[in-house]
């Protein structure tokens, strides 16, 4: 394969998103989600596993449907399609994978699991780029 080599530890996954625990409330989701403009909120576990993503979309329902969002829970209203990638995942099989399956949210884990960012729109259009080149260079 053309791009063998090239995985996803070599994107910056660190942006486009901000964590929150199941506990956490949807006032809490809230607040941290408008720091990231455009991003994406990943409710992780106690032990750093994802269990599922919010977005604006989850808290624009929960609000139209006059939840308290000082007492929901984010693990109550967060979207569980995702899909979990691996650090040493080869660039272009991830690309063929979110082709295939259309999720909500692609999060990239280590080797135990545990997560390590958020593999986010602009990062998909970096990694199309990327094959795209290595395959004009024949690598």
């Amino acid at each position: 394969m053309p791009t063998e080599g090239k995985t996803v530890a070599e994107l910056d996954l660190d942006d486009e998103h901000i964590t929150a625990g199941i506990e956490d409330t949807l006032q809490e989701a809230a607040r941290r989600l408008l720091s990231v403009p455009g991003g994406i909120l990943i409710v992780l576990s106690d032990d750093a596993k994802v269990r599922g993503v919010i977005g604006y979309k989850q808290l624009l329902m929960a609000i139209d449907k006059e939840i308290d969002t000082k007492s929901a829970k984010c693990g109550e209203y967060m979207e569980m399609d995702f899909l979990e990638i691996r650090l040493t995942d080869d660039i272009s099989d991830v690309l063929e994978k979110i082709r295939q399956r259309s999720p909500q949210a692609v999060v990239a884990v280590d080797n135990n699991g545990d997560f390590s960012g958020y593999f986010s729109p602009s990062d998909y259009q970096q990694s199309r780029k990327i094959v795209r080149s290595l395959k004009n260079l024949k690598l």
